[in-house]
């Protein structure tokens, strides 16, 4: 997982989201995130959340049903202008079996701005 290319602003933020998304910590989390982040599902491009307050409001219902929720990276790609995890999530009420996926996170001043996600 060389980071050659990457910024590293962008993959501390990154870790840091990880971290706290695996702690439930949404105050954490979301402080991770542009005030104008847009999550969207790649190949419907059906937005899942737009803005910080839909956001926030999203997580929180998922941390709160979820209280064994943990991601791991499978892997990552660096690039210059966003980062690329293949993930695996567990502990998702509803989604014994997990959840594999990727995720693609776009930044702006130093925040994740846009996440694409693809399973």
């Amino acid at each position: 997982m060389g980071a050659a290319g990457a910024n590293k602003q962008h993959v501390e933020v990154v870790d840091k989201q990880l971290e706290r998304y695996n702690a439930l910590d949404l105050h954490g989390f979301c402080s991770c995130y542009h005030p104008d982040v847009t999550v969207e599902w790649i190949l419907s491009k059906k937005i899942v959340s737009q803005g910080l307050t839909d956001f926030r409001s999203r997580y929180e219902q998922l941390f709160a049903s979820s209280p064994k929720l943990h991601c791991e990276i499978k892997s990552r790609l660096h690039l210059a202008d966003s980062i690329v995890d293949e993930e695996f999530v567990t502990g998702i009420n509803g989604l014994p079996e997990g959840l594999h996926t990727v995720a693609i996170y776009g930044f702006l001043d130093g925040l994740i701005n846009r996440v694409w996600f693809v399973r």
